[in-house]
């Protein structure tokens, strides 16, 4: 009986290890960033190849809503990482563009790893100076809802942040 141990062992060890090594992870050299003016050709040019008909590029905003209603990169479709019934409306799309608040923001790099690991999309990047910098170089803003966006997704919310209206 003794001399079964060993070779379940080395099962067990072997089936661990291939198990381990059918799930991908991703770092940040997995992560691309582009700078303002190559996000921007990036999004104008839609995504295709031999083999599949043409798809447009996109903008993503992975930011709280309150922030997105604020100000956002025109176009941009508001998806926030917790909400996995969100990344169901990046079907369809080519490229995304992922942006967060500023440089290299750790929740657009989380939004990519995790858009790259789901392989939900052929191509995914990065912002580099984020919506920040998109601001500070004099870009164009848009404000208000994603109208991209089922009414659904958030409005049942009751611990969602509401913005604050200083007109009252």
């Amino acid at each position: 009986m003794t001399h079964f141990l060993p070779l379940r062992f080395a099962l067990i060890t072997g089936l661990t290890l291939l198990t381990a090594g059918c799930s991908k992870s991703y770092s940040d050299k997995d992560v691309h960033w582009l700078s303002i003016e190559e996000a921007k050709t990036a999004v104008d040019t839609d995504s295709s190849s031999w083999f599949s008909e043409s798809r447009p590029n996109a903008w993503i905003d992975p930011r709280d809503v309150v922030f997105y209603r604020v100000g956002h990169i025109p176009g941009a479709i508001n998806v926030q990482l917790s909400s996995p019934d969100a990344i169901s409306q990046l079907d369809g799309y080519g490229m995304l563009i992922v942006y967060g608040e500023g440089y290299e923001a750790p929740l657009a790099d989380a939004m990519i790893k995790m858009l790259l690991k789901e392989e939900l999309v052929e191509e995914v990047k990065g912002l580099k100076v984020g919506f920040d910098g998109w601001q500070e170089a004099g870009q164009p803003v848009e404000r208000g809802e994603d109208q991209k966006q089922s009414a659904t997704a958030t409005s049942g919310d009751r611990w969602q942040r509401q913005p604050v209206d200083n007109d009252e």
